[in-house]
């Protein structure tokens, strides 16, 4: 996606500026989504558990999402460059120093995934569409169960799916993120370091994931950019799995 080739898990963010044109089919959708986005970021429930809620939903626009742009052959490059190049001229901005801060975390972290997958040969600018024509009518939490029966080790399948929930963390609280910055949302300091927190946690656990199943082998000093500590789940199992490939994992 930030190269131009579309991915899972920086779908959104992109594609919400092309949906207020409401020039394609996702426009209601996409809305209806981020209505519930930031109704959830106005209020004062938990922001992980709640976000949890809305999977099935956001698996479900996810693939279209995916097929539509496919399809349409489109280029995402230039959103995704209008985003990066608002955070840079909103660095300065004191009162959402921290957020930005952890924003470019969260996009280093999908760009360090898409540099690993082309070093390891990955072609991102032809994507098979065939696999989402089959998710299309699969609920998130049939995916789950059928990723769980087909990887024989059920550790690996617990990272990947770790990674999978990080992936959508991340991008929900991207979408929060977005809606603070544009003023759609106007949240408290205490709902602030809220939404810091979810952001950072996912991001974290997005890259943890990466590297303890070998997709990604980056500096360790890569993660010192987010504003809080690397959670312990993934520390504590790093070393003894971090030098497992993807493919030792799914055949073990």
């Amino acid at each position: 996606m930030l190269d131009g080739a579309p991915t899972m898990d920086s779908i959104f963010l992109p594609l919400k500026m092309i949906t207020r044109q409401g020039s394609n089919p996702l426009h209601r959708s996409m809305r209806a989504f981020l209505a519930k986005v930031n109704e959830l970021l106005g209020s004062r429930k938990n922001l992980p558990e709640q976000a949890a809620t809305l999977r099935d939903e956001q698996f479900a626009l996810r693939i279209r999402a995916m097929r539509w742009v496919l399809a349409e052959g489109i280029d995402l490059r230039e959103q995704v460059d209008e985003l990066e190049a608002r955070m840079q001229r909103s660095e300065a901005d004191d009162e959402h120093g921290v957020l930005l801060a952890n924003m470019r975390f969260a996009l280093h972290a999908q760009q360090e995934m898409l540099g690993s997958l082309k070093k390891a040969g990955a072609d991102l600018n032809e994507v098979d569409a065939a696999p989402l024509e089959q998710l299309g009518d699969l609920q998130f939490s049939q995916f789950e169960s059928a990723l769980l029966v087909g990887v024989p080790n059920q550790e690996a399948a617990q990272v990947l799916l770790g990674w999978l929930h990080a992936s959508m963390d991340m991008e929900v609280a991207m979408l929060m993120a977005d809606a603070v910055l544009d003023k759609e949302v106007r949240i408290t300091s205490v709902r602030m370091a809220a939404l810091n927190r979810y952001l950072v946690n996912a991001t974290q656990t997005y890259a943890g994931s990466a590297r303890l199943l070998g997709v990604v082998r980056a500096p360790e000093s890569a993660a010192t950019l987010a504003a809080e500590p690397l959670p312990a789940a993934w520390t504590k199992s790093q070393q003894r799995m971090a030098d497992l490939g993807l493919g030792d994992w799914l055949r073990l």
